[in-house]
């Protein structure tokens, strides 16, 4: 099975502190790995340095060049003017490419649709509740096709139905190969997805696989 992704004996810090200490995964095509621990066991420290967003101070990370990531809800800006679907096409940006296509707008309408949020396409973000905003990034993360997903706990502010929602669009994510990395705190969001495998994390260190 080819792999997303390839991670090992990542060391993280932030300055002398080491916040992720030797971590070693890896993610294939179809497969979902959940990141679950503690706050402050470095889930989110890890996930970011995944995507390339803080550098390894040791170790090594092999992943695909086609990658979105959606972090944490509290890091996402609810003031800046923008409409919803202006947030989701933005998914299908590629360096070096200065338009959007028609099959760029088919893509961002199919995501928002698929997480049931196409009827917001034309509302400001500021106006969108806490679910309704953390659909319409997932929607941006979606609508780029990635070959590797990774998700800061995506569940947080979802209602029960949203819950569903998302994971069917990942089961899909799945079947099409692509991996999914995805930080969570709540251990019944592995339910049902027999594709996945766990590691949890403690100070810094995988304690359990």
């Amino acid at each position: 099975m080819i792999e997303r992704l390839r991670l090992t004996d990542a060391v993280i810090k932030y300055g002398d502190v080491v916040a992720v200490n030797g971590v070693s995964l890896t993610a294939r095509a179809g497969e979902i790995v959940f990141i679950t621990g503690a706050n402050g066991s470095g889930k989110s420290t890890l996930t970011k340095g995944i995507a390339g967003l803080l550098p390894l101070s040791s170790g090594t990370l092999e992943r695909s060049s086609r990658m979105s990531y959606v972090p944490q809800f509290e890091e996402a800006d609810r003031d800046f003017p923008a409409r919803a679907g202006e947030i989701v096409i933005t998914g299908t940006q590629r360096p070096g490419k200065l338009f959007y296509t028609h099959e760029d707008h088919e893509r961002a309408d199919e995501a928002m649709n698929g997480l049931g949020i196409l009827g917001l396409s034309g509302r400001e973000i500021r106006t969108l509740s806490g679910g309704q905003l953390r659909r319409v990034f997932l929607a941006r993360a979606i609508c780029g096709r990635p070959e590797l997903l990774l998700l800061d706990e995506p569940c947080a502010g979802l209602d029960a139905l949203s819950h569903e929602v998302l994971f069917g669009v990942l089961r899909k994510m799945l079947a099409g190969g692509c991996a999914v990395v995805m930080v969570t705190h709540d251990i019944s969001d592995i339910d049902g997805i027999p594709e996945g495998h766990r590691i949890t994390l403690s100070g810094g260190k995988v304690i359990r696989q």
